[in-house]
């Protein structure tokens, strides 16, 4: 069975757990059977004492003294005798080897009976009183109104033992709890600004001070930071612009060079074209725009043509590609994958380039598209020419 912690605060949980019993009086008494008992009254103990009830349980409660004389006279001094009734309780009251003298919950039943104490019975699962008659002594238990403390329903059996069962009453710390709290708070509060008040008075002018020192500090420190910023974005701005030169030295040299070999490649595939006239001819029907003029030129050496398809003749068309804006930069990314047709719109294949092709940002979309020709333009075509040629 789980005992659930009180959200009251911890000093007042503190109070109402020791104070009750600093006394040495108990005013409820709890007997039990070790072997089968111990957990329930122990559960019982524990719950008992958090809700300010003075409570003895032998094992804790116990000091110095005659253990026999000492439980006697607080099952006499008690209000309530709680006895936890499991299964086998009574059957040393049946063993002739067992004297009653040592029987120690037959000893307090019978004292709490002979005390006329308010004897509340708790009935655990699979307890059953016995059939055979019990003791003249401590027959009179089988009379006394008792609980079923069965653990799925604890804590509703917990609830009705406080409130219609026992006689004893919470410390007055349960009973003014809210006045405790309420009082406990306000000494703190009342000491806190006390010492708040103590601090800023003292301190006033050394925290105007140091406000007056962190405020300079932190003025050097963000103009320092400023300049680093300053100094950082500066030297970044000329890598860019260094790179971004290298770059365009880079490509322009490539274009020149790409420009040389296109122009042999016409040439020669000009020369193929007027040599070889078999074959299926090919018909350039993408775009017209820098990107789609720039693949067309990469198949000028497979014998593309701006014309329009005829007989057997094989359409080429691409995929466009995907320009974003971002931060007031556009980005261009392609994945060119071209489509041949016949000359009816009847799909023939499809040819994946392979390469991803990526320009670097520009302020506006004519300048980005460019530079992904210009990134076209320098790529290598040869496996595309290789597979357009396995068509014709």
């Amino acid at each position: 069975m789980e005992v659930r912690a009180k959200s009251t605060p911890t000093a007042y949980r503190l109070i109402t757990y020791y104070i009750p019993h600093m006394a040495g009086k108990f005013d409820i008494f709890i007997s039990y059977r070790r072997k089968g008992g111990y957990d329930t009254a122990k559960l019982l103990y524990d719950r008992l004492r958090l809700d300010g009830y003075a409570v003895s349980f032998d094992i804790d409660t116990l000091e110095k003294g005659d253990f026999d004389k000492e439980l006697e006279s607080r099952v006499r001094e008690c209000k309530d005798f709680l006895v936890v009734l499991n299964h086998g309780i009574f059957d040393r009251f049946y063993d002739p080897e067992c004297d009653p003298k040592d029987d120690w919950v037959r000893r307090e039943i019978a004292c709490a009976l002979a005390e006329n104490k308010n004897i509340v019975p708790l009935v655990l699962e699979g307890f059953e009183w016995p059939k055979n008659a019990l003791p003249p002594e401590v027959k009179d238990i089988t009379r006394k109104n008792g609980i079923d403390l069965n653990p799925k329903h604890f804590e509703a059996a917990y609830a009705t033992l406080k409130r219609r069962f026992l006689d004893s009453q919470p410390s007055w710390t349960v009973r003014h709890k809210k006045k405790i709290i309420t009082a406990i708070s306000l000494a703190f509060l009342i000491i806190f600004a006390f010492l708040t008040f103590l601090y800023f008075n003292m301190t006033e002018e050394m925290s105007e001070i140091s406000r007056e020192k962190e405020q300079k500090e932190l003025q050097i420190q963000l103009e320092k930071q400023r300049i680093d910023s300053l100094a950082k974005e500066m030297h970044k701005r000329d890598s860019a612009i260094r790179r971004q030169d290298s770059i365009r030295q880079e490509r322009q040299e490539r274009r020149r060079l790409d420009s040389i070999r296109q122009d042999s490649l016409v040439k020669a595939a000009g020369k193929k074209a007027t040599v070889k006239s078999s074959g299926r001819t090919l018909h350039w029907i993408g775009s017209s725009d820098a990107i789609g003029t720039a693949i067309f030129e990469k198949l000028i050496p497979a014998g593309a043509q701006k014309t329009k398809c005829s007989d057997n003749g094989i359409n080429i068309n691409v995929t466009k590609p995907t320009c974003n804006s971002s931060d007031k930069n556009i980005t261009c990314s392609y994945s060119p994958k071209l489509a041949l047709t016949d000359c009816d719109g009847k799909l023939l294949g499809a040819i994946n380039i392979g390469t991803a092709f990526l320009a670097e940002s520009q302020t506006d979309e004519a300048t980005a598209r460019k530079e992904l020709a210009d990134e076209l333009r320098s790529s290598n075509f040869k496996d595309v020419i290789s597979a357009i040629e396995g068509y014709k």
